[in-house]
């Protein structure tokens, strides 16, 4: 499949950011979600009936579990949050690294790509990124 390099289209610019602020509501929601399990009866009941050392490690791991996954999606959000401020100052769309544009293709998949794939690669070899 050929790849699409060129200058979004402000009614593509539109989609883009209409898909990235439904990604963010979505991401919020998720956030809810865990926090309120977090507070629901059975998590309760679970400390409050530790009764040993592995009831501790339970707790200690379901915490580490969940405090994964927030960081996971403030990491989106923030991603997110960057995507929309190119959208705003016309910058989206280019790769920071070689100001190329980045595939449109790769974008419908990762609105909130700053690399295009070729240099996301380059710089994955390298461990940068």
């Amino acid at each position: 499949m050929a790849r699409t390099r060129r200058p979004l289209t402000d009614e593509e610019i539109q989609e883009f950011k209409n898909m990235l602020l439904q990604k963010k509501d979505e991401i919020w929601q998720a956030i809810r979600d865990d926090l309120k399990s977090r507070v629901s009866e059975e998590y309760y009941s679970l400390i409050n009936d530790v009764n040993d050392e592995e009831d501790l490690a339970q707790i200690d791991l379901q915490e580490e579990v969940i405090l994964g996954v927030l960081e996971a999606r403030k990491k989106e959000l923030e991603a997110i949050d960057q995507a929309l401020w190119r959208i705003e100052h016309g910058e989206y769309g280019r790769c920071l690294e070689c100001e190329d544009w980045i595939c449109i293709e790769r974008l419908k998949v990762r609105p909130w790509a700053i690399y295009c794939r070729d240099c996301k690669e380059r710089l994955e070899r390298l461990g940068k990124v």
